[in-house]
């Protein structure tokens, strides 16, 4: 498909540059949280403004992709030999005064209050409040017309605005209490909607389609967005029952055997075609069998399929989860293209790991613990952003995704992958897709994803 075919080498990334020379970008550089944070109370940001640190030029990430080797993970017990990594992160800098002033703006973060899964020790308020304004400083833009969006700049001379990108910004500002950038990005989804309801998946940034149809992985993220801001707002219930409804009519399949399948988009894949493993969002479904209750033993036994399919894939690849796969149960299996563990698959520990906050149901934190068990067999995080394989994956969409496997099997676990993400010297999350899956990560490694408000 031509927005497969472009997806995957839109996310081929190439050069790495050190972590702490673009300030938002510091997420290496980290004071553990304090033990007396309220669970569930807004989190202010106060406190008297420190000096503003001297500026730091961007860098400027290399303009060339490079195919994105790739293979499929050895059998667990295969050990790489890796040198010793310092995982220490330097203590973080305090937000600066501009920054406490963007944030003040916002009604703030909220540290969940019931969460299943481990909260990184290494991952304050500060780490994902300046993540998120540097994702917004580089990504949010503006219309002659007062419209907002998300820009799609990977550096590669084309210019565009995806569905995928307005959905990401819908959850990261509903997640920060930025209600002005989420209700602009909502009206740029709502605007721009086909006949099933969903939004067609490309247009020039301030101009027309350029991609017609659904991307279900957007349609869903933008449907969860409208329900966390319906719980945190109230005044989008309508909206999001509305959007649920179109997902469910237009990109969901039962199959002959009975097993319900996401389609990729409204107008292709399927039982009989290609599934995207990385478009699955058990957690969302669980969520919307609530808003329909009607539905409800669709949506229950959706997620249920969903991992029955998952499992399968994984034992099929060895312990990861492939980019691409069949309605039928198959993984993709070329392990040099749609096969491997690339820039679709990244998004599968976090959408994994979510429901095992939210549910606390066995199956989630069994597949995360099988993917834990194979990257220890690879010699951990870094051995895996190092090898050949993986020579321009050096960046959050892959470090950050490792991680949240280690919710699946301990405190300690979590806590020392996401100590090597963070302090990894190479990370390059210049680009559009890195940064934002970055704040996105880090928003569920901090325990600062909400099911409600």
């Amino acid at each position: 498909m031509p927005r497969e075919r472009e997806s995957r080498m839109l996310r081929r990334r190439v050069g790495a540059v050190p972590a702490c020379l673009v300030v938002a970008a510091a997420i290496g550089c980290l004071e553990p949280r304090s033990e007396d944070s309220s669970p569930s109370a807004v989190t202010p940001f106060t406190g008297t403004p420190p000096l503003e640190p001297a500026p730091v030029a961007a860098p400027v990430p290399s303009a060339t992709p490079v195919p994105g080797g790739g293979e499929l993970t050895p059998s667990t017990g295969t050990v790489l030999d890796v040198p010793a990594v310092d995982a220490a992160p330097v203590p973080e800098a305090p937000l600066t005064p501009a920054e406490q002033a963007e944030l003040a703006s916002f009604d703030g973060l909220v540290l969940a209050a019931d969460w299943n899964i481990p909260v990184a020790a290494d991952i304050t308020e500060t780490t994902v409040a300046r993540a998120y304004l540097d994702w917004k400083s580089r990504f949010f833009k503006s219309c002659d017309d007062g419209t907002v969006y998300v820009l799609k700049d990977d550096y590669t001379g084309t210019l565009q605005v995806a569905s995928e990108g307005i959905a990401y910004g819908m959850l990261l500002s509903v997640g920060m209490g930025d209600r002005e950038a989420f209700d602009g990005l909502w009206r740029y989804y709502s605007e721009r909607r086909n006949g099933n309801g969903l939004m067609n998946w490309r247009y020039d940034p301030c101009g027309g389609e350029t991609g017609g149809n659904g991307a279900s992985d957007a349609d869903l993220d933008a449907a969860m967005g409208l329900v966390l801001a319906e719980a945190r707002w109230g005044g989008y219930d309508a909206d999001a029952r509305e959007l649920v409804s179109a997902i469910a009519d237009h990109e969901t399949q039962i199959c002959g055997n009975g097993t319900i399948v996401l389609k990729p988009g409204d107008a292709w894949g399927g039982c009989d075609g290609t599934v995207n493993p990385s478009y699955f969002s058990p957690a969302y479904y669980r969520r919307f069998a609530l808003l329909q209750p009607e539905r409800a033993d669709y949506w229950i036994q959706f997620a249920g399929d969903t991992y029955e399919m998952l499992r399968g894939m994984q034992d099929q690849v060895g312990g990861l989860l492939p980019d691409w796969g069949f309605g039928d149960g198959r993984a993709e299996g070329d392990p040099d293209g749609r096969g491997q563990y690339g820039y679709e698959a990244v998004r599968a520990p976090w959408r994994i790991a979510l429901d095992l906050a939210w549910s606390n149901d066995a199956a989630p934190r069994a597949l995360l613990a099988r993917m834990s068990e194979t990257i220890d067999a690879r010699g951990g995080l870094t051995a895996m952003a190092d090898d050949e394989s993986f020579e321009d994956k050096r960046n959050s969409a892959f470090l950050g995704s490792l991680s949240l496997s280690g919710v699946g099997v301990s405190q300690d676990k979590f806590d020392g992958y996401v100590a090597e993400w963070l302090a990894y010297e190479e990370v390059d999350d210049s680009w559009y897709y890195q940064a934002s899956l970055r704040v996105l990560f880090l928003m569920v490694a901090g325990g600062y994803f909400p099911v409600s408000y």
